[in-house]
């Protein structure tokens, strides 16, 4: 019989390295915080970065990195038996129909995080994304413990607290996931560079501790005089979002922070999953897009960067209205949720 005290063995799907990026090993991590309910917590994934965003007291079960997802889902359901966990939390991308019937099939609950709609079976779906066709769970038989849209992006809080209060001529880049990632900031600091006429007064560029190519890219940058910071803190990046006039950034959860930070940005959202959500907050004038394709072009981005200084009142204006869309306080309503669930749960254990 369990005591509503007692802790619930959580697993959790999660991968943090290169191609993944490390945004979803960041929001989980920083969801656990807010979850009141004692947890035994067990991760189980891939990427060298995955153990330092999370403490000691947490259990890191590493995972065969060249099978497939089918695969991978078979391997965490037999680690799930032998370590008698209660509770899944997916927060992986690439899951798929069968992926999702096999967790729904298991006797384990099952929470997802999720940006995209679709396939998804799970006793709690989370999905932040602004954009209402990825809200859209058909095999979902109730609604009632879905939560979507920006009242539910899952972002460290911080991010909605600081105060914008920049040196002007500033900029910060940040630099996310994937291959098309690394090589936007070897372009951005390559032969053809922006930057090169030093119209920037400061220009400061943030990359995860699983970014590539480091070397090379401190070495460009030095040329620059482009200052480099790899794998920082949460509020530590919240506080340069502060500090800097604007921030040239790729797609992803970045958006949702900087949005939240008030920092007027320029986005390149340099998968293909994530134009839509770039057109969306630009047709609604968030922030301006250089498109997928854009993105690569350094002339285009250049002149974006001197038409937002040039008329910075406007851009100041242009980040007002993406802050009013993301108040920071997502992940402690998720996590409010959450321990809802657990409540219920443990009850019907006891």
């Amino acid at each position: 019989m369990a005591h509503l005290s007692d802790p619930i063995r959580l697993l959790i799907r999660l991968d943090a390295d290169h191609n993944t990026g490390l945004g979803h090993a960041a929001r989980t991590a920083e969801l656990l915080r807010y979850i009141n309910h004692p947890l035994d917590i067990h991760i189980c994934g891939t990427g060298a970065q995955l153990p330092l965003f999370f403490g000691e007291d947490i259990t890191h079960h590493p995972l065969p990195e060249q099978i497939s997802e089918v695969d991978k889902s078979d391997h965490l359901l037999r680690m799930a038996g032998e370590i008698s966990a209660h509770i899944l939390l997916i927060d992986q991308p690439d899951q798929t129909r069968e992926t999702w019937q096999k967790y729904h099939d298991s006797p384990l609950s099952v929470i997802a995080i999720d940006d995209y709609g679709g396939d998804v079976q799970a006793d709690l779906i989370f999905n932040g994304t602004i954009l209402d066709d990825y809200h859209h769970y058909p095999l979902m038989a109730s609604k009632d413990h879905i939560f979507c849209g920006g009242d539910y992006a899952l972002f460290n809080p911080v991010f909605g607290e600081v105060c914008h209060n920049p040196a002007q001529d500033s900029l910060l880049i940040v630099i996310g996931g994937g291959e098309r990632a690394r090589q936007w900031a070897l372009t951005l600091t390559g032969e053809h560079s922006p930057f090169q006429n030093k119209t920037i007064g400061q220009i400061t560029m943030i990359v995860g501790g699983a970014f590539p190519d480091i070397d090379r890219l401190r070495t460009a940058c030095t040329k620059l005089d482009i200052s480099v910071q790899q794998n920082i803190r949460q509020s530590d990046l919240a506080d340069l979002l502060a500090r800097h006039g604007a921030a040239l950034i790729t797609g992803g959860m970045i958006v949702y922070e900087t949005l939240a930070s008030g920092c007027p940005a320029i986005i390149f959202p340099q998968e293909e999953n994530l134009i839509r959500e770039a057109d969306w907050f630009a047709h609604n004038d968030c922030l301006i897009n250089l498109g997928y394709e854009g993105g690569m072009d350094m002339k285009l981005v250049g002149q974006q960067i001197t038409l937002l200084y040039k008329d910075y009142q406007k851009a100041v204006k242009m980040a007002a209205k993406g802050r009013q869309l993301m108040d920071g306080k997502g992940m402690i309503r998720a996590a409010g949720e959450i321990d809802n669930f657990l409540s219920q749960w443990n009850r019907g254990k006891t």
